[in-house]
């Protein structure tokens, strides 16, 4: 009986050890490479950025976006705080503003004062179109920045 346990003991120890063997291999890139590969890639837009600045309890909000063959871009930018909550994050009141152009770029750029502590993000929504009436739409997300 007690081989039977030993034997029985062994077997699995080995399994175990069969099971979590992994064969790994990896290519050695240099850091310069990566950084420079990785970039989100977009029918239309060729740049697309959405940023926060926040000086006290006053924020700038920028949306900005370029590209090429454009005919037509909106942009809807909403400051928002996050509440707290399963990531849930709430549009901020009158911190909403849209913009229409019939241009290859625009730049929208907005401020909101009097806000209280928290953590803020703009988020950015582009509405591309291009001259053959191809749409593309990009949400686009700022840094997050606290207000203590």
């Amino acid at each position: 009986m007690r081989f039977k346990q030993i034997v029985a003991s062994v077997f699995t120890a080995a399994c175990l050890c069969t099971c979590f063997a992994t064969t790994v291999s990896a290519k050695t890139v240099s850091t310069h490479a990566l950084v420079n590969s990785v970039s989100p890639l977009y029918d239309i837009a060729k740049s697309v950025r959405s940023e926060l600045i926040l000086t006290g309890t006053k924020a700038e909000c920028v949306s900005q976006v370029s590209g090429e063959n454009i005919a037509k871009i909106t942009v809807e930018q909403t400051l928002q705080k996050y509440s707290g909550w399963f990531w849930i994050w709430d549009d901020v009141d009158g911190a909403s503003w849209s913009k229409t152009e019939n241009m290859s770029s625009v730049r929208l750029s907005n401020t909101k004062s009097g806000l209280t502590s928290g953590t803020y993000r703009v988020k950015s929504v582009f509405t591309l179109t291009d001259k053959s009436g191809k749409t593309e739409n990009i949400t686009v997300y700022s840094d997050e920045h606290n207000i203590l």
